[in-house]
């Protein structure tokens, strides 16, 4: 069986995957997109990871030293570099030579000499973000509770919706994933100290979403694509990214998520093999794991103004007391005031 996790962060990153099997297998999350952001452009390389049983989590094998270029359909070459140790190759600003309409090819080189290829990715254009929207609703979850039974779980939150208008032609494919960042108050008495500061979440998406025009093909249409935390009466910025696919990682993707839903957590057995575009050229027979694409991008954001929407379910929110840099309640916290608020 295999255990397979992604975790969304701006844009598509790293599967871990295990397999009840010795033999090990390489795992590819690449992207490279019409936009020269070296946060965007790079590729993750991992073998299949074994789960650490005691610890109850999953021990990532990162591929270091590899050979990493991306080439399109007139033979222009583009290398990736990794960075210190982490097996992400990064496309870097200088060496940026990507343009819609253009199909590209992952190539990727081990130290021991295996060779691997994906199938050409064409970079299709995608339509502007028309709007955002959303709606403060109440959710109903079924978990189970420390006794193991199955409960009823309410929360609150914000749906978000990205409003898109499709194109005339057939065969549109999209991917949406976010950005999320919120201020936060902090109780400093009399203390000369920041007392407002911003946490940057990175991506709060806890699923693929995606979407093609087969049911809205040239008209227009909102899709959902996350939900924001109802949890503190603040300010909260959701950055929304929407991706061009091809017919091809769409039904990847598609298939991913059906498996990340029915099962119930990213952390059960997926019930089938998902078959990516990469290949081992050396040895045919080998599986490859993952998915390389070429996608365009657009982003737009909106503020939520969750104060007007407080009090929320649970105790009272109490400001949490010092400077807000270093409370250590939030990850990648600033005194910097970012664009929006």
């Amino acid at each position: 069986m295999l255990l397979l996790m992604v975790c969304l962060q701006a844009c598509v990153e790293p599967f871990e995957l295990q397999t009840g099997t010795a033999q090990k297998s390489l795992v590819v999350s690449g992207l490279i997109t019409d936009q020269n952001n070296p946060e965007l452009n790079k590729v993750t390389l991992t073998w299949t990871a074994p789960f650490d049983s005691e610890n109850q989590q999953v021990v990532v094998e990162r591929v270091h030293n590899a050979t990493v270029m991306v080439q399109d359909n007139l033979g222009n070459s583009m290398p990736l570099y990794e960075g210190p140790g982490n097996g992400v190759y990064t496309l870097g600003a200088d060496d940026y030579r990507v343009e819609q309409g253009r199909s590209y090819t992952l190539h990727i080189t081990l130290p021991d000499g295996r060779e691997y290829t994906s199938r050409p990715e064409l970079l299709r254009p995608v339509p502007a973000i028309q709007g955002i929207s959303y709606e403060f609703k109440q959710y109903t979850d079924v978990v189970r509770n420390s006794a193991g039974l199955l409960i009823e779980r309410r929360s609150v939150g914000f749906e978000v919706k990205a409003q898109v208008q499709d194109p005339t032609e057939r065969g549109n494919y999209y991917r949406w994933d976010t950005e999320g960042v919120f201020e936060f108050y902090t109780n400093t008495g009399d203390v000369p100290v920041p007392s407002v500061c911003w946490a940057n979440m990175g991506s709060i998406n806890t699923k693929v979403v995606t979407n093609n025009d087969r049911l809205v093909n040239g008209r227009y249409f909102e899709q959902p694509v996350v939900v924001v935390p109802a949890d503190i009466p603040t300010k909260y910025r959701i950055k929304i990214r929407q991706f061009s696919l091809t017919g091809e990682a769409y039904e990847f993707w598609r298939l991913f998520n059906e498996q990340q839903s029915s099962v119930g957590s990213i952390f059960d057995p997926p019930p089938a093999r998902i078959n990516g575009n990469m290949y081992s050229v050396t040895y045919p027979e080998e599986r490859v794991v993952g998915y390389f694409t070429a996608s365009s991008m657009v982003e737009d954001f909106i503020v939520i103004q969750r104060l007007f929407y407080a009090p929320f379910p649970g105790l009272p929110y109490e400001l949490p007391l010092g400077d807000c840099r270093y409370t250590f309640l939030y990850p990648n916290v600033s005194d910097e005031r970012p664009i929006g608020f």
